[in-house]
């Protein structure tokens, strides 16, 4: 089931995303970035759209972007991984997204970049150090 985060998520998206910190944060100033409050503030962002994936209540991943398409966080549940859950969320928002853009960003981990390769994205530059975290700029063009 897809459905919008709510507040009463906040805490289960953070333990999700908990193990992949380590993955681009340099810094604490990096971490903060994916703590309780912070996650609150996007929930309360108007261009911010963030999506709950979940089976029998348990939460598998989460997917998010900033209108009208950057993607902003995109995390599995480690024990949901390498079983299409990951290209499922990406196909269901990738279809919403493209309604009204023809161009997709992100801003990778260095992890994940070979992933976002596989749905088609390409790095725009090398990997950059800033605000605490170290990301890859990647851009998916649509004809």
């Amino acid at each position: 089931m897809i459905r919008t985060a709510q507040a009463a998520d906040i805490e289960k998206i953070v333990q999700l995303i908990q193990p992949y910190i380590k993955d681009f944060a340099i810094d604490s100033q990096g971490e903060d970035k994916f703590n309780a409050a912070t996650i609150a503030q996007l929930l309360s962002m108007p261009t911010v759209e963030y999506f709950i994936f979940e089976q029998n209540k348990q939460l598998m991943g989460v997917i998010a972007y900033r209108q009208p398409a950057h993607l902003l966080h995109f995390f599995v549940d480690q024990q949901f991984q390498q079983q299409g859950t990951g290209r499922s969320m990406w196909q269901w928002l990738e279809h919403k997204i493209r309604l009204n853009s023809s161009i997709i960003t992100v801003n990778s981990s260095c992890y994940a970049q070979s992933i976002y390769e596989k749905f088609g994205f390409h790095a725009i530059s090398t990997a950059i150090e800033a605000q605490g975290l170290r990301y890859v700029p990647m851009q998916k063009l649509y004809p």
